[in-house]
């Protein structure tokens, strides 16, 4: 006979409660500790410890009573309080908890009381830093009670909330602020309110600001925004990415672990713009989608490779469009998202900022808990880079601090539009032995209402006719300026090229840049000109006189740059005849003498160099040869000299064992080099030396009657 279960002890079985889903922090989980706890003591992260610990140690600052919400007293509170949970949770100690939770008491959220009318881009240092605070303490039970933990929580959806009325539901601060700008400025200030919402997703408000940020971010990290170019290159220059890429990694990594297979959301379109570039976005507005994480996309990456490939051999973003010198924080996170080693590489080496970490955002935790330990250092994989669609050729020796760089800019279309572009087309600038030696002039914007003094055209390394180059840019969106255009790049074994081209003032240049041996360069600028007789000046600015220390010196058709580890001699010649070389008048604080790049932001002055003639379409040739200071041997100063008794309509230098010649395409196509080799082309330059032959614009290059230019071993360059 079956045993028959008592009516009431059915009754007295409870039903199963549902699991409750598992807490998912946003930097780390339980499972984490035993890892990180073995990590600290080995290298890297030995540093990254140890900037953690010296972080929460410092002292919390109190905001003036009755004043404006500060968002520097916040921001700096908040990393405080990042970085005291962080040591909290990982040791299970309630004395760095309590410092995180002191900070708290001190966050105002009243953002809208602000007297700074970008505030936008600063929020995310206290939105981001004070979300992991409040989720580290959470994750380690520190909370004394929940009423100081709700009130945590709401003082941070307070200053979350302010940001978006402002500058999502404010037309007049949104259209300021972000429309025009289409750059870090919404990225940022979407990461501001998109990460809290990520935590607290509960909040009345969350959901508009989640579909806000997976909107911009989508757009802007994608391949339509016009933010990033179809090989990496972006818009507004490498010190600005690194603005708009640290709170970004910030973002995408809490929503790999949040929404590991992608985040739900909803089209929100209010600050697409409808001028060019950005016209036919296609954005429409309450579409659903999937937001996919760009930690997984090639073309994230690619941005990455763009910054690390533009660096200067210490390491640091050249002053590239508005910038200053500065490396990249975050890269090295994506080596746990299979990014490469060399990532990492670029993190560790760098000789004024090893170990960046807070450019943008303070992101020391996600260096400890991110940089994956199996992914090595190692060197990127290319040298010389080539990027057409980014309108950037960095021609690199190698990738000591010793090398010898080159950085020739030609942007067009998108790339050029942005607010922090600069007229700069077939501008170059050179780094060689340790030394920052011809400049780029960086930003220096005196006047917030106007653009950068340095944006200027003659504040470059630019040819200028009667004076003046590529039109002013317009403020805003009233881009001014022209496309130039990178062509014709070639990176052979010894021998490595490019072109950029651009048209102002009814005369076409085309500028050529070939790097010799990783040794020297030459520079050739082949104009074909509409008008008159004018005056055509090559202008160089180098790092030397007035307030930048080192020497200069102007001797016939050679000007010197000498600095502390290394010097440059820049040997210009014309078909038009020898160039005079002048320097410009010298106003303070005016282009083209001033420049601003040092990471302290000193502004200051260099010396800046025309080498003019008179003529209806000059060509220019130039070398640029630098050399380590007091070196003997392969790396002193190269022995270059003008070649004499060259027909009309050309114009060479010897380097060494080397020769280079430039000649007017409407020139006699035979000359006898110094060497007494006759020389028979219809090219326009040529360069002949143990490392190959360069030929531009012709079809023959005949020395003594032999066909040079036969492709065995060298580079051919025809159009």
């Amino acid at each position: 006979m079956r045993r028959l279960i008592p009516v009431l002890a059915l009754f007295a079985c409870k039903q199963a409660e549902p699991e409750e889903e598992p807490y998912v922090g946003l930097l780390v989980d339980e499972a984490d500790r035993p890892t990180l706890l073995a990590r600290i003591d080995t290298a890297p992260y030995d540093l990254v410890y140890d900037a953690l610990v010296e972080e929460a140690a410092q002292d919390l600052r109190v905001p003036e009573a009755d004043a404006p919400w500060d968002h520097s007293v916040h921001g700096h509170n908040a990393d405080v309080a990042q970085a005291a949970a962080f040591l909290a949770w990982l040791h299970e100690d309630r004395v760095y908890a309590q410092i995180a939770l002191d900070s708290f008491a001190l966050l105002d959220g009243d953002v809208l009381s602000t007297d700074v009318g970008d505030v936008n881009i600063r929020v995310p240092h206290t939105t981001i830093a004070y979300t992991n605070a409040w989720d580290l303490l959470e994750l380690g039970g520190f909370w004394p009670g929940e009423g100081t933990r709700a009130d945590a929580r709401e003082r941070i959806l307070e200053v979350a909330d302010g940001t978006y009325e402002r500058f999502h539901d404010d037309d007049i601060y949104r259209q300021v602020w972000l429309t025009p700008a289409q750059n870090n400025h919404p990225i940022r200030t979407v990461t501001a309110v998109g990460y809290p919402a990520l935590r607290f997703p509960d909040h009345p408000e969350s959901q508009a600001w989640s579909d806000w940020a997976a909107s911009e971010l989508a757009y802007l990290w994608g391949p339509d925004g016009q933010y990033v170019q179809p090989d990496g290159g972006v818009s507004e220059g490498p010190f600005y990415y690194g603005f708009a890429l640290a709170p970004s990694l910030a973002y995408f990594a809490a929503m790999d672990r949040l929404h590991p297979d992608g985040l739900a959301a909803t089209r929100d379109c209010i600050n697409r713009s409808d001028l060019d570039p950005w016209t036919g976005h296609g954005c429409v507005d309450g579409e659903a989608f999937t937001f996919a994480n760009p930690l997984y996309d090639p073309l994230f990456h690619a941005t990455v490779d763009w910054s690390i490939g533009l660096r200067l051999p210490d390491g640091s973003r050249p002053p590239l469009a508005d910038a200053y010198f500065n490396p990249l924080n975050g890269a090295a996170l994506l080596t746990g998202f299979g990014g490469g080693g060399h990532t990492h590489w670029d993190w560790a080496n760098n000789v004024a900022r090893p170990y960046t970490m807070t450019h943008g955002l303070d992101l020391r935790p996600y260096h400890l808990t991110l940089v994956d330990p199996d992914v090595a250092p190692v060197e990127p994989p290319w040298t010389t880079r080539i990027l057409p669609e980014a309108g950037t050729a960095t021609f690199r020796s190698d990738w000591s601090e010793d090398a010898r760089f080159l950085l020739l800019v030609a942007e067009n279309g998108s790339a050029r539009k942005t607010l922090h572009d600069h007229v700069d087309g077939t501008s170059f600038s050179l780094a060689a032995y340790g030394e920052y030696l011809l400049v780029d002039p960086g930003y220096y914007k005196p006047n917030s209402l106007n653009n950068a003094v340095t944006s200027a055209p003659e504040a470059h390394n630019v040819v200028l006719i009667d004076g003046v180059g590529a039109p002013d840019k317009g403020l805003l969106t009233n881009f001014g300026d022209t496309d130039s255009f990178l062509r014709h790049g070639e990176i052979g074994a010894n021998l490595h090229y490019a072109e950029a081209h651009i048209a102002y003032e009814d005369a076409t240049i085309e500028r050529s840049v070939l790097m010799v041996d990783g040794r020297y360069f030459v520079v050739a600028d082949r104009i074909d000109s509409q008008g008159g007789p004018r005056t055509f000046g090559w202008r160089v600015g180098g790092h030397a006189g007035y307030g930048v220390g080192g020497s200069y010196e102007l001797d016939g058709q050679r000007f010197n740059v000498e600095r502390e580890r290394a010097g440059l001699d820049v040997w210009l010649g014309s078909t038009a005849g020898l160039p005079t070389l002048t320097e410009p008048p010298f106003v303070e604080n005016q282009a083209p003498h001033v420049h601003q790049f040092a990471l302290d932001r000193e502004v200051n002055h260099h010396v800046v160099v025309d080498g003019e003639v008179q003529g209806e379409a000059p060509d220019f040739l130039a070398v640029l040869a630098p050399y380590a200071v007091g070196a003997t041997g392969d790396d002193a100063p190269l022995a270059v000299a003008a070649m004499t008794g060259l027909p009309a309509g050309w114009t060479g230098f010897v380097i060494g064992d080397d020769q280079v010649v430039l000649r007017d395409p409407t020139s006699t196509e035979t000359a006898t080099l110094p060497d007494g080799a006759e020389l028979s082309t219809d090219a326009e330059l040529v360069f002949l030396g143990s490392s190959g032959i360069a030929r531009v614009r012709g079809a023959t290059v005949l020395v003594d009657g032999v066909e040079r230019a036969d492709g065995a071993g060298q580079i051919l360059l025809v159009e």
